[in-house]
This record gives structure tokens, sequence and C-alpha cells, in this order.
């Protein structure tokens, strides 16, 4: 905003032709020094001189920018305001303007076509250069609020929450179910600790007697239980029971792996499932529009050999890496 001044001084100011050619160009664009100097076809020495008296009259305002000055006309008021919405109307017919304005459009799409080149130079390494997130939860944010606000989701098998913290931000309620009674403990403590808005619930239960009545979820997800079950049907059964008509099941699941040792140490008493046979199995159980996709993302449990201190180096040391993948149905709508 304009300070108070003298008009005699504001008309001093506006009275100079090159800082009314500079006024009419950073109205339509802000502009860094360097590039209001090309359209103006001025060195930046010459323009520098006429940007301190605009920026001391208040007429101009900067933003700088890492090492870069951007300008911009002032927010006006009152005298000047009117003397520069006159000024303004007489420059429109000057051949200087008008040149000015073909060289302004020539910077401005130089500026355009920078941006692009860098962008198509990027490409092939822009999963390095802009997927670099430190969690992933911006995007998982972002799809969050797509989803329709007062929806009753479920965590089945929920472990200790890692499913249902993404549930947070797209439900009013999260009904989270578990058969160990520490893991709800564990999952209790970390979700309530963490942001969103959903209300919470806790209970104990089995995936084959869901402890959910008929019809009260709008959707659920299932993250890698699956293959804890030794068959799949009863499981489906109830995920088909508990939703609405026309709700969605997610399941993620781990593709078949041979790590012979998740047997005995992770209870499961198989390694991993096809992703075939998970679709056939939601289809027989009354679920229509199943999908099947992979996902981009590896489970790395630690194996036994890995975990000793007194392991080698090399292969023995490290994380498994098991491929994922989704599949998900609907219930179908009620006719």
């Amino acid at each position: 905003m304009l300070t108070a001044q003298p008009v005699s001084s504001l008309l001093k100011v506006l009275a100079d032709p090159t800082r009314l050619r500079i006024l009419a160009l950073v109205e339509r664009e802000e502009l860094r020094v360097g590039e209001l100097s090309a359209a103006l076809d001025m060195s930046q020495s010459r323009v520098s001189n006429h940007l301190r008296v605009l920026r001391e009259s208040g007429l101009l305002e900067e933003r700088s920018q890492g090492t870069s000055t951007w300008l911009r006309l002032a927010s006006a008021g009152g005298v000047a305001e009117r003397l520069w919405g006159t000024l303004r109307g007489e420059l429109a017919g000057q051949p200087e303007h008008a040149a000015d304005l073909r060289r302004l459009e020539a910077v401005l799409d130089e500026r355009e076509r920078r941006s692009a080149d860098f962008f198509e130079a990027a490409a092939r390494d822009w999963d390095k250069l802009g997927h670099d997130f430190a969690t992933g939860q911006g995007r998982e944010r972002a799809a969050a609020l797509l989803a329709p606000p007062g929806r009753v989701l479920a965590d089945l098998g929920c472990g200790t929450g890692y499913m249902a913290r993404s549930l947070l931000d797209v439900a009013a309620r999260v009904i989270c179910v578990d058969r160990s009674a520490a893991m709800l403990d564990q999952a209790r403590e970390r979700l309530e600790k963490a942001p969103g808005a959903a209300e919470l619930e806790f209970r104990r239960g089995e995936l084959d007697s869901l402890p959910i009545d008929d019809g009260e979820l709008d959707g659920l997800v299932a993250g890698m239980v699956l293959h804890h079950m030794v068959a799949l049907e009863p499981a489906l059964a109830e995920m088909l029971r508990v939703l609405k008509p026309g709700a969605t099941a997610v399941v993620l699941e781990l593709a078949p792996h041979r790590e012979a040792w998740m047997h005995e140490l992770h209870g499961d008493p198989r390694l991993g499932l096809d992703a075939a046979e998970v679709r056939t199995a939601f289809e027989r159980a009354g679920f229509v529009d199943v999908s099947t996709q992979p996902v981009e993302d590896h489970y790395r449990p630690i194996s036994p050999a890995a975990a000793e201190e007194s392991a080698p180096s090399g292969a023995a040391r490290e994380r498994a890496r098991l491929s994922l993948y989704v599949v998900r149905g609907r219930k179908p709508r009620a006719s």
C-alpha cells in the first residue's frame, strides 16, 4: 500500500516515460529484473536506477526468492491510483509501449520454454527428483479427500493399526478388528495419537466370525491377513455380510514366496497367495467387479538369520523383499 506523499513528488516520479513503461509491464506480469530489462530493451544498470525511484515512492513492490528479485505494481490507493489510471490510458497509443508488449510476450514465451525443457529433460529421472517424499502421506491425504464423508470403515486383522491409519481422514468411524487383545491395545495406543477426525472402535474377533452387524460397513480393508487363513471362503463370506449393498472390500496380500521360515516365526500357513486364487475366491463369495492390481511396494520382514547380530555380512543379513498386490470387490447393490 502506498504511503501518503505530496502530489508534486508523485508527479515528478511519473513524469519520466521510462518509469511509466516499467509500471505498465509489471502491472501486467510479475517479472524478474533481467526479464524486465529484456522487455524494455535496456541494460539492467539503467533500469535499476528507475526501479530504486519507483520503490522509494511506493509504486513498486519487490519479492525476493533465492537469488532472484521479482517486481510487481504496488497496491496503489488515493491520488496515486487515480494518477496512474490516467497515465496508463495515455500509454496505449505509444510506439514504445507496443514494442515493450511484443518483447514481454517473447520473454514470457522463453520462460515457459525453459520450464518445459527442464521437465522434458528430467522425465527419465523424475521419480528420483520429484517423488522423493518422506512418508508418502501427502499422496494418501489428497486421495482420501476424494472420498465422501460420513462413512463407516473397518480394518480387519488390524494388528497395530498400519492399515487403519490411512482410513482416519476418510471415515467418520473406523472399526478395528483383531483376534489378539495385545494387538488391539497397541493399535489403540498408536491410532488415538494419530491425526484424523474419525471415531475409533476396537473389537476383538475372528475373520470368519466378525463382531460387526449385517450391512454395518461402507467399506473395509484387510491387510495381509488372508494368507493366515487355512480356507478363504469363510472370511470372504463374512466380509460380504458386513458390507452395505454396493460397498467395497479391498485386501492387500503377499504374492507367493519362498521364505519358509515365516511358517513358524509368523505363523503363516501359506507362503503368500496367488492373486488369481484370491480373485476367484472373491467371485465365488458373491463379490462383483472384482479386480487385482500390483502394488509398488514390498513387504520386508527380517529373517532369523538376518536378526542375529553374529550373522555374516552379505545376503544372510539382508531383509526379505516380498511382492504385494491388492484385490478389490464390490457387494452387489440391492435390486
